[in-house]
């Protein structure tokens, strides 16, 4: 999913409170736009446009709740980043197969968490490869990851979660021995610790995205430093990802 580097060549600032001259408006929301973001390619500083750099503000502080200011200043990093080669898109988690190491379980439930950075949606898919090579190739019956939950379609707020609203997050489900992933918490007898162990390692072990944390409340791969302790993750693990510097 690369993306490449633009020149914006701005006049002023754009957003809220901006200059907003309609050349460098509309130079924005294409940026956007060919990112993935849901804007409209026009002239125009709406709310929603607001909201929109809000969230692409929020995603390149790395914080899981929306923050920024709504506008973006010559000099400001949001510029910056919104020209970088590694601009983080905003895309819908693929379905994902046996042959990628990992299923997108909102895509089978068909919510509307479906969407987030092209950064975690490449971290998953460079962690399954690798729990797909180190684990379920010796352990065939073992299941493979199933994603739950990262955003919303535009982000932000939702009663599902307190953070989930950037893109920078995602949810695991617990695999179990019977063959299935989900329904159960880590006390269970039908918990799969060894592949969920797997998982976790392949995940902080993939080279592609630097894990900020993972929270999943099973003692023993607490003690293992593979997650932490968090009110509300007996039943799945989440995961915060690290945004990389602008390039």
């Amino acid at each position: 999913m690369p993306s490449l580097s633009v020149s914006l060549n701005l006049n002023g600032s754009v957003g809220k409170d901006g200059k907003n001259e309609p050349h460098d408006v509309l130079a924005v929301k294409n940026r956007l736009a060919d990112l993935g973001f849901p804007v409209t390619r026009d002239s125009l500083v709406n709310p929603e446009t607001i909201d929109i750099i809000k969230l692409f503000q929020s995603i390149i502080k790395g914080e899981t709740v929306i923050v920024g200011d709504g506008r973006i200043d010559l000099d400001g990093p949001t510029l910056k980043f919104l020209q970088a080669a590694n601009a983080p898109q905003w895309l819908e988690m693929p379905k994902g197969s046996p042959a990628e190491g990992f299923i997108n379980h909102d895509n089978q439930q068909g919510d509307n968490h479906d969407f987030g950075t092209s950064w975690m949606i490449e971290m998953i898919q460079t962690a399954a490869q690798l729990y797909l090579n180190t684990y379920l190739s010796s352990h065939p019956s073992a299941v493979l990851i199933q994603t739950n939950d990262l955003s919303k379609p535009r982000g932000g707020i939702t009663s599902a979660h307190k953070t989930h609203q950037t893109g920078l997050s995602c949810d695991l489900r617990l695999p179990r021995k019977d063959g299935q992933s989900g329904g159960i918490v880590f006390s269970d007898s039908q918990f799969d610790r060894d592949a969920m162990r797997a998982m976790l390692k392949a995940i902080r072990n993939q080279s592609k995205y630097a894990i900020n944390q993972i929270l999943f409340n099973d003692f023993t791969l607490i003690e293992e430093h593979l997650c932490e302790k968090a009110r509300g993750h007996d039943n799945h693990a989440h995961i915060d990802i690290i945004p990389p510097p602008p390039q």
